[in-house]
């Protein structure tokens, strides 16, 4: 079942990013059409997660090609991120896309995808940011 949004309780900058505290900022555009970018910097935690949940569920449309999760500015990701991308996976599903991780050079993502194996890596790129 995928979250229904809440209050998330951001601020927006003039840069078009989100900032939750002062742990976590995240910007959601679309490149092109069918395409869905969420590029989130900081760090993830119990904390933060539930509102990478809210935007996601606000900002993804009904129907989508791929939604695309770049996490190469992330320096902190726990379990509770893990669970937003399985969150992510849902609806990305239920939009009818692929979703993309892209860890980039975060150490905190790739070391948590190393030590929790989860079948989020067989349904997930997760790939370095070019």
């Amino acid at each position: 079942m995928v979250p229904q949004p809440r209050p998330a309780g951001q601020l927006l900058s003039a840069a078009g990013w989100l900032h939750a505290g002062d742990q976590m900022s995240l910007r959601v555009h679309e490149p092109e059409p069918g395409t869905v970018v969420a590029e989130v910097t900081g760090e993830i935690d119990l904390g933060t997660a539930r509102r990478l949940d809210e935007v996601l569920q606000a900002r993804v449309p009904g129907r989508l090609d791929e939604l695309v999760i770049d996490l190469s500015g992330v320096t902190f990701f726990s379990v509770a991120g893990l669970n937003s991308l399985l969150r992510a996976r849902l609806l990305a599903d239920a939009a009818g896309a692929h979703l993309t991780v892209e860890a980039g050079r975060s150490r905190a993502v790739r070391r948590l995808f190393t030590l929790i194996p989860t079948d989020l890596d067989s349904a997930v790129n997760v790939r370095p940011v070019r």
